[in-house]
């Protein structure tokens, strides 16, 4: 992993934003930060994501006459297994150089609490195949990838596991709490996570 491309996600972690993009930004706004080069996905006149390669935004409006209101961003990270640095956005690369196709989990966790920016266990749907961590201030969760399904063979490009698969903005005290409740208390160390 490149010293630069660590810094990226910790910057995402730490502080919520991609290069200062939040959340809930307006697309004109979003675009203006990482560039045009993005495709535009709709399901209808309600909600609208844009893909900036391994960042994707996520908008959400009452009716067409209302303005787009930001919902959340994920970092697609599991794609660079696939891709490479290739898939990263343009102004990300300009700003933080290559990136590797595997983002270790340990060593982002390692780092961030060096930071003082403490990862929290957060229960997930999609477990154990998945683990989820969650940063409180900056309300940023992280989800690993655990284990293969026994039924899928390995693929050149696939995901490892103690990869981080994706990072996602915002994830509030609220939903984290939910999540708790309704999947209980997950501790993705005592099951043997990497």
């Amino acid at each position: 992993m490149t010293p630069h491309s660590l810094a990226f996600y910790m910057d995402v972690v730490a502080s919520g934003t991609v290069l200062g993009a939040n959340p809930t930004d307006s697309p004109d706004r979003v675009t203006a930060m990482l560039g045009s080069d993005f495709a535009e996905n709709s399901l209808d006149d309600h909600s609208m994501w844009r893909d900036y390669g391994m960042a994707e935004f996520f908008w959400i409006r009452k009716t067409p006459d209302h303005p787009w209101e930001g919902r959340h961003f994920t970092l697609q990270v599991h794609r660079l297994s696939y891709w490479g640095g290739s898939i990263v956005n343009r102004a990300i690369r300009d700003r933080y150089g290559r990136f590797d196709r595997h983002l270790r989990f340990d060593k982002l966790e390692r780092l961030l609490g060096k930071q003082g920016l403490p990862l929290e266990d957060a229960p997930d749907v999609n477990a154990p195949t998945f683990t989820r961590h969650w940063q409180p201030a900056s309300q940023v969760s992280v989800m690993v990838f655990r284990a293969h399904e026994e039924w899928r063979q390995r693929r050149r490009g696939d995901d490892r596991i103690g990869d981080v698969y994706t990072i996602q903005s915002s994830v509030s005290a609220e939903g984290v709490a939910r999540d708790r409740e309704r999947y209980g208390r997950q501790d993705s160390r005592e099951h043997g996570a990497v």
